[in-house]
């Protein structure tokens, strides 16, 4: 079994690197980013009154009545 040690990288390949990692929390935070601030809206405006037509807690059914 041979053994191969490894070099020092050049500076070209840890920029690269440095832009993957860049590009891809940049990516992350444009999937993620409006989700998690909705997320904050919503929480942060609270429960407010519901629209006409719409419970604001869960009813249960009448018996016999079919969905």
């Amino acid at each position: 079994m041979t053994l191969t040690t490894m070099t020092a990288r050049s500076g070209g390949a840890a920029t690269r690197d440095r832009s993957v990692v860049v590009v891809l929390l940049l990516m992350l935070a444009l999937v993620f980013g409006p989700a998690i601030g909705l997320h904050v809206a919503v929480n942060l405006l609270g429960p407010g009154p519901s629209p006409d037509g719409l419970a604001a807690t869960a009813t249960e059914a009448p018996r016999g009545a079919r969905g």
